[in-house]
Parts: structure tokens; sequence; C-alpha cells
């Protein structure tokens, strides 16, 4: 055929010069190309004919098949069993595999089993043992609050016991309180053993016997007092014995340190004659110095004639009322204000720990001093304490604070029971500004002085007055104003102070 565009045959041999002539040369494979997927399309068409499955479940060509080759039908089997065959095995394996989890499941089954079984017995021990330890701490509870009320019980019986043998020592010893008026003021004057206490303000006017024995008598009756409350003295009080026969009193620095001192003026009984001097000397000048509680001369000619020795006793005295008030704070008893003169009335401050009843209602009818309950009325304490009318002691008024005697006896040195050195002992001298002995040493000191500063004081006695009103019965007028002076005297003390010039008479 020619190409209508170059105009050559079919069969040329020469190259293409357009597209027809290529279309032309490959019609014929393009044809062969589609008789052949023609073909290959029936042939599928007539493949799934030929195993399309039939109502029974089998198709119908496979069962031609089937019927037509026994061949097929042996493979067919074969087939099927070596397929059964590999299916039992895999599901025995899987058999296998389950009756080995189970086995191990089981297994641990048992094991917890087991372990919840003595879980369940350990618990049950615990709870019992839990249970025995709840009652025996129980019963140690109730053992340790029985032993508590006992130990309190015996604690107040205890106080009660101190405090009756504080009261029964303060009555043997004569400590009470008189009411002296003159000129129309009251005065309280605190008494022991029959002598009035002095206040470390009339120092300078003071008896040196009155002195002395008053003083002897308050360390006897502190140093009982300390004993039966079971407490240690910030000073330590040496009382008279042998080669020692006045009471004295030791700083608190060099107090309790369990060494044999002298009595001031005195050498040491286990100083050897046969030692130097110097070495005596020496050896007295490393033991502790002692202040004496005593005087043998008034104070203001011992401050005149030996300043040493008036140091010392002012030291000795004030140590002793700063002992008296610090057993008064430590068992509770209100003195003052913190102020240095606080300490300054002993006998009050002792009579208000060891004797002052405790204070009643503004109705209420005056009542003794309290008994312990254990104290029959019978009692010498009963007694004492029933003997303190109205006209001996006088009722505090509502500005002065409430004494607090109740707290007599509870804290101290001598028990693990309130325990003087415990917080509660701890908080209540804490808020005390009387703790600095020195201080309060320097302010009476400085009080002293100044009262001497003021005024020169001489104490005339009877005789002197007597001698005074003779000489003025021999100038007339002067012997009238000296009876009338007399006459005075008479109404009150027996001992009368002169205000002499500065020049001296």
């Amino acid at each position: 055929m020619q190409c209508d565009i170059c105009l050559r045959s079919s069969s040329s041999h020469l190259p293409f010069h357009c597209a027809s002539c290529a279309r032309n040369a490959i019609y014929e494979q393009r044809t062969l190309l589609a008789q052949t997927l023609l073909d290959s399309e029936a042939a599928g068409k007539a493949v799934e004919s030929s195993i399309a499955v039939g109502p029974s479940g089998q198709s119908k060509a496979s069962i031609k098949v089937l019927e037509s080759s026994p061949a097929w039908a042996l493979n067919q089997a074969i087939a099927e069993e070596s397929a059964s065959v590999r299916r039992t095995e895999g599901i025995m394996s899987n058999v296998d595999a389950l009756r080995k989890e189970t086995e191990r499941t089981r297994s641990d089954i048992a094991k917890k089993n087991a372990s919840n079984l003595k879980r369940r017995s350990d618990l049950k021990a615990a709870a019992l043992a839990a249970q025995c330890e709840a009652e025996a701490l129980e019963s140690v509870k109730r053992g340790v609050e029985r032993m508590e009320r006992r130990w309190d019980m015996l604690h107040t019986r205890t106080m009660e016991s101190r405090v009756f043998l504080c009261r029964e020592a303060a009555q043997l010893y004569g400590l009470q309180q008189r009411i002296r008026k003159k000129a129309g003021s009251v005065r309280d004057i605190y008494m022991i053993g029959g002598v009035p206490i002095p206040d470390l303000r009339d120092l300078n006017n003071a008896s040196p016997a009155h002195v002395t024995t008053s003083n002897t008598n308050l360390a006897h009756l502190l140093h009982l007092v300390s004993h039966y409350l079971g407490i240690r003295l910030p000073a330590e009080i040496t009382l008279s014995h042998q080669d020692y026969p006045l009471p004295t009193i030791f700083p608190p620095a060099s107090s309790y340190t369990s060494r044999e001192v002298p009595f001031p003026g005195s050498t040491s009984s286990h100083s050897s004659n046969n030692s130097p001097s110097a070495s005596r000397i020496a050896t007295q000048r490393l033991l502790p110095r002692p202040r004496p509680l005593y005087l043998d001369r008034k104070l203001s000619l011992l401050h005149k004639e030996d300043p040493a020795a008036y140091s010392s006793f002012v030291e000795g005295i004030t140590y002793l009322a700063w002992n008296i008030a610090w057993v008064c704070k430590t068992q509770g008893m209100h003195i003052g204000n913190n102020s240095w003169e606080d300490i300054c009335p002993i006998g009050k401050n002792l009579w208000r720990l060891l004797v002052l009843p405790q204070p009643r209602q503004p109705n209420q009818s005056p009542s003794p001093a309290p008994i312990p309950r254990n104290i029959s009325r019978n009692s010498s304490h009963a007694k004492f304490a029933m003997s303190l009318t109205p006209t001996q002691t006088r009722p505090y008024s509502p500005a002065e604070p409430e004494p607090q005697s109740a707290r007599l006896g509870h804290l101290s040195h001598g028990t693990a029971h309130s325990f003087l050195e415990s917080a509660e002992g701890t908080a209540r001298l804490q808020s005390w500004r009387l703790q600095d002995s020195q201080r309060l040493i320097e302010h009476v000191r400085m009080m002293l002085s100044h009262e001497r500063a003021g005024a020169d004081w001489e104490i005339l006695e009877d005789k002197e007055w007597e001698e005074e009103g003779a000489d003025a019965d021999a100038n007339g007028k002067d012997g009238e104003g000296v009876s009338n002076a007399q006459e005075e005297r008479g109404k009150g003390t027996n001992l009368w102070p002169r205000i002499l010039s500065r020049g001296g008479s």
C-alpha cells in the first residue's frame, strides 16, 4: 500500500519519512497484540467459570476434574492430609504451651496461696503481739500514772511535813511579830528568841548584843529550814561548834569547798606549832575568808576603828539577808518589786515565809495559821498556830501582794520531784533581779554610809540621862527640860539618840 504522504510502498526497505509510514509499519503487530489479549481474556473467563462454586460448596469444574482424574483426587487428599497434620502439630504445640503456662500459673497460684497463708499467720501473730503490747503498754501507763499519783501524794505529804517542821522550828526559836504603837503610828517589830531582829536600814542604831544574838538565832533557824526543805543556800552558813564560838557566812564563790576554815581571828588547829610562821600565814591566805555575823561594838564605832571588820560584817549580814530572800523566792513567796530594799527587812521576810497564816477573805472571820491535814489539833504546832490572834498578827491589805505560802516546800534540791534546778525552778529565779550579791552589798554599804554622813549619833544610857538630869537640876531651868525629857523617855525605850555637832562634844 502506497503512503499518501510520501508516496512510498509499505514494502520498501528505506527509512521512514512520515508518521503514516511508521503507523502502517506497526499495524500488524498491534493487530496480533489485540488478538492475544482477546484470547487471554477468553481463557480467564473460562478459568473463572471453571472454578466458580456451586450451591453444594464445590465448583462444577473441580467436580468434573475429580471425577475425571483419580490422580488429582489422590493429590488433593494428600494435600488435605498434610494440611491437617500441620494444623494438628500447631494445635498440639499450642496445647503444650498452654499446658506449660497452666502449670506455671498453678505453681504461681500455689506459691501465692502459701505466701498469703504465711502472711495471714504473720498478720495474726503481729495483731496478737500488738494487742499484747498495747495491753502491756496500757498496764505500764496505768502503773506509771499510779506511781505518779503516789509520787505526787508522797510529795504532798513531804511538803506538809516540811511546812510543819519549818513552822515548829520557827515556834521553837520564838519567831513572832509584834505591833508597837508610838506617837500615833503603828510599827511592826519582828522578834526571835525575845530579841528584835534588826533591819539592814537600821544597823547604825542597833545594839551590838541584839545584832549578835538575833543573827546567831537567824543563822541556826535558816540552817534548819534549809535542811528541812532540802535546799542548798547560795551563801554557806557555818554554825558555832568546837573552837568556833559564833556563826559565820561565806560568799557564794567560796561556799561548799569542803575545807575546814578556822574562826576569824584564830589560827587553824591543823597547823603545826613547829611549822614556820611564814608557811602558816601562806596556808591561811589560801583558805576562804568567812564573814562574821556578830558585833562587839557599835557599827559606827567599828567603822571608825576597824574598817576591814566593818566591811566584813556588812558583807556577812547582807549575805544572810540575801539567803533569806533567796529562800523566799524559791518557795514561791513574793517579797517585793525586785528592789535591793526588799532584802532589808530580814525578820519580816522570814516571818512571812514561816509563820504568816493564809490570807483570809474580807467577810471571813480571823482564822489561825493553816494546820497540815495529818497533824492533830492537839499538837504543839496546832496550838501555836491557833494562838496567833489578830492582836499579834496584822493581815495584809489588798494593796499588798498575796503571799504564796502554800508553795512552801514544793521545790527542793533533795528530791527528783520538783527539783529546784529543773525548768520550773530556773524559770522562777529567772525573773528575780537580786541575784547579784555584790551589787546588794554595795547598796547596803552606800545606804549605811549616807546615813552616817547625815548626822553623827550617840546613844545615851539610863545612867547618862541621870547624870544629865543632875547637871540640869543644878542649873535651874535646864533641869525642867531634862525632867520633861525623862518623862517622855519613860514612855518609850530606854535608849535615846543625841545629835552631836560636827566639831564634836
